[in-house]
């Protein structure tokens, strides 16, 4: 999971200064990044796997927000 959080922390560019506005710019971003691979896969069982996993990084990164920040901020 970790790993999946870097590579969207490298790929993300705030638009905002207040730090609450970029954690949440932040979520919208891994939500889309894992809508277009959830849209780009035409198999039913991967659609599952990716709403999943999308789920489930949902969940940690709200339950983790101020760790996330402090990455966003490095």
């Amino acid at each position: 999971m970790n790993k999946t959080i870097d590579q969207l922390i490298q790929s993300f560019e705030p638009r905002s200064k207040n730090r609450k506005q970029i954690f949440n710019d932040f979520l919208y971003h891994c939500f889309t990044t894992i809508e277009s691979l959830i849209n780009s896969e035409k198999r039913k069982r991967k659609k599952d796997k990716y709403v999943i996993m999308r789920q489930n990084l949902m969940n940690y990164l709200i339950a983790n927000e101020r760790k996330v920040t402090s990455k966003l901020y490095r």
